[in-house]
Order: C-alpha cells, then structure tokens, then sequence
C-alpha cells in the first residue's frame, strides 16, 4: 500500500463564492426584533439574546460586567444553587459575554424541555434580583484575578493600551482596576444599570434550531416581558494620543520578558478599507505564517509568538500588534516589527503569499459558517453594524480580487510609523 507524501502539501482547492440564506425576521408585543435561522434537523434551540450596551456604556467601572455577569446568580425565584441544579436537570446552558458596546446571552436548551426552563431564563434576565452575598462572592473573585494579574506583563501592556486609547471619552473603561474600584460597587448600581440598558429598545433576538408554532409562542410569551425604555446612544468617537514620540513604559524588574504592544486608532467596521485591511492584517500577524511571525518567531527566536488584530467597537476600531519578547531584545523586537511594517509599504506583496493568505481567510470564513449556530453568531455581528447576510458573499469578492498593490496602499495609508503609540512593559526602554 502506497504511503502519503507529507512533505507535500495538498493540492488548494478554489472556494466558491456563495450566498448565505436569508433569516426570517419577525417582532414582539414590545418591539424587539427576533431573527429565526431554521434547521430543521436541530432540536438543541439555542437563543442569543444581543443587548446594546458594554464597558463603554457603564457609569461606573465594573458596573456592566457585574451587572450581566451575575444574571444567574439572581433569580427571584431560585438560589444559585437550586437554579444551577435546574439548568442541569433540563440539559440547558446559560453563558454570557460582556463586550465594549455590546452584551450577549447565549442560550441553548433541548426543544422537548423549552416550556419547563425557558420561562425561569427569562425571568431572572428580565427581572434579576441582586443579592449582597453574590455580589461579595464575585468581587472576591475578581480581587484575586486582579492580583494574580499584576504580576503579569502582558495584563499592564494591553490595561495601558487601553488607557492611553479611552482615558479622554471614555474614562470608566481607562482607569485601571484596583480593590477600591472593586468593592466600591453596590446592589443598587447594578440594578440601577440593568433597569436602564436591559429594555426593549436595546435586545434583538436570534433563534435557531427545529422551532414550530409552539416554540415561537414560547419565546413571544417569556421574552415580550421586556420592558420599554430608552435607547442606547451611538457612542462618541476617540481620537489618538497625541504624544506618541516615545514608547509608554511600565517597568517590571527582573523580568525574564517584556510585552510589547504596538497599536494605532484605525476604521470603522463599515469603512470601505476594511476588508482590505482584514488581508493586510493577515499578513502583517494574523496567522502562523504571517510576516511577523516569520521574522520574529523563525528567523531572530526574539518570541514564540506575535499576533495582529483589530477590536471593532462603535463607528471605530484599534488596531494592535502585541507580543511577549525577550527582556534584552525589546528594542530590537520592536524595530524588527516596524521594519516589516514599512516592508509592506515599500514592496508589493508576491502573488504567491498573497493567494495563500486569500485562500486562509477564506477557509476561516468557511469554518465559521458550518453551522446555522455560527452563521446565526455571524449575522449578530454583522447586523451590530448595520449588515446582513449578504456581508459574506461581498468580503469574499472582494478579498478574491484584492491585489498587491491595493494591498501597499492600504499598508502606506495606516502603517506610517508616526501613526503608532508603543506600549512596553518589562524593560525600561524610557532612556534608550
């Protein structure tokens, strides 16, 4: 029996370009719009419950986060611990995610047992009851998280990106922790925030599964409780530091590593360089093979890995390279990174790099519309924007007919050294 090459990879297969379906989109007694992804061969319904709200919306530090993050802990009807039995008992999973201008509860119950659980899910979302002893409980937890986190370099490198980025509009977000921020919190705030952020104005619904006339009965019943109230604003737009001459510095001595965080104000999800941008920021660190990581990683063994991103947020974005490298090399690891940012500038990508970096991104989108849960996660994402499924159909025509030189002056518009503040913490690099 002939044995695999492995030395060879396998042959790249062209990806069609594809519509997604549309959802079916309906609304509440109270206005909420609730989008079905129908699946017939799913009887595990999940539900994700989308509120316009976030760290940037809170009046106070830790307000939002404590608010959505003791949901389950503050049922009026059940303890914790009666409530967690529950959600056991019926096969239902309960998880929810605090993001900069957004919260989500992700919800997945079996469809047999929707009518026993989905009714307690509701009423502890809609009308918590926050209890003292909960609320020291997670505060507790959160002392020790912020302990253990302060010894580490990367924490200080992206909480100082973060101030230096929100400190001027949003400065709830910008402060940093500390066990006053902490336990400074109360019953009464959380609730306070909850009644306003947690309205009909700011929830939209998306359902997906094997769902029929009961279910979507269900579902209108338990979630047209929802009271109404005021709109979310559109959040204000930051702007960059202004002194951005020398690197931020955080001094840990005796650190074996510094983290090192290189990041500048960029676009909107809706600017038309986006998706360009996405391939660029492949590129530069978005994958394994990316420039960064051939340079930094294989070549000069300053890291064992560097990454690109940008956090989408509001009509804006920051755009971040960050990487823990070896205390001694920090200034080299941060000229390495510059030189290949002005590479980009100075030379048009290869075609060959450049088709494979098309054929990943394209594979990843694929990954992530395998099922109608992810394709439901997707268009909850996009609609935060103002898209709609039609948004996967004109990224992929777009990334396929992206071309190197597109690709230069994207790079020459957004990576021009002076648009960076450089973020470092481990080694002093404040007299270099």
């Amino acid at each position: 029996m002939s044995q695999t090459d492995r030395s060879q990879p396998p042959k790249i297969q062209p990806i069609g370009i594809f519509p997604l379906p549309t959802p079916r989109k309906s609304s509440l007694d109270n206005g909420i719009p609730i989008y079905y992804f129908e699946n017939p061969n799913l009887d595990l319904i999940h539900l994700l419950i989308q509120v316009r709200t976030g760290s940037l919306y809170q009046p106070k530090k830790h307000v939002c986060n404590f608010a959505y993050s003791l949901l389950r802990e503050s049922s009026p009807d059940f303890s914790p611990e009666e409530l967690a039995e529950k959600l056991d008992y019926y096969g239902t999973n309960v998880t929810t995610n605090v993001g900069m201008d957004h919260v989500q509860m992700l919800i997945s119950i079996p469809k047999n047992n929707m009518g026993d659980i989905l009714p307690v899910i509701a009423r502890f979302a809609t009308c918590p009851e926050y209890r003292t002893a909960n609320l020291r409980i997670m505060q507790d937890k959160e002392l020790k998280n912020l302990a253990y986190n302060e010894q580490k370099t990367d924490y200080w490198s992206w909480r100082l990106m973060w101030r230096e980025m929100l400190r001027d509009t949003f400065p709830t977000v910008a402060e940093y922790a500390t066990p006053s921020s902490i336990n400074n919190i109360t019953v009464q705030e959380l609730e306070s925030f909850h009644r306003d952020s947690f309205c009909a104005e700011n929830v939209t619904i998306y359902v997906t599964g094997n769902t029929d006339d009961t279910v979507e009965a269900l579902i209108r019943e338990c979630w047209s409780g929802i009271p109404n109230g005021r709109r979310a604003p559109q959040l204000p737009g930051i702007h960059a530091p202004e002194n951005q001459s020398r690197p931020i510095c955080h001094p840990m001595p005796g650190c074996l590593q510094s983290s090192i965080v290189i990041c500048s104000l960029s676009m909107g999800f809706n600017d038309p360089d986006r998706r360009g941008f996405s391939v660029l920021n492949t590129l530069t660190g978005g994958y394994f093979s990316s420039r960064l990581m051939q340079n930094l990683r294989e070549r000069q063994g300053l890291t064992y890995g560097i990454s690109s991103s940008s956090t989408f947020f509001g009509n804006q974005s920051v755009f971040a390279i960050s990487s823990d490298v070896k205390a001694e090399e920090t200034q080299r690891a941060l000229d390495s990174c510059f030189e290949e940012l002005q590479r980009l500038q100075d030379e048009p990508v290869g075609k060959d790099e450049l088709a494979m970096v098309k054929n990943y991104i394209a594979g990843l989108q694929l990954r992530a519309i395998d099922t109608t849960v992810n394709i439901m996660q997707k268009f909850a994402y996009w609609l935060r924007f103002g898209l709609n499924e039609s948004e996967m159909e004109q990224y992929l025509t777009e990334i396929k007919h992206i071309t190197p030189e597109h690709i230069q002056h994207l790079a020459r518009k957004y990576f021009s050294y002076n648009n960076f503040t450089r973020i470092v913490v481990g080694k002093d690099l404040s007299n270099e």
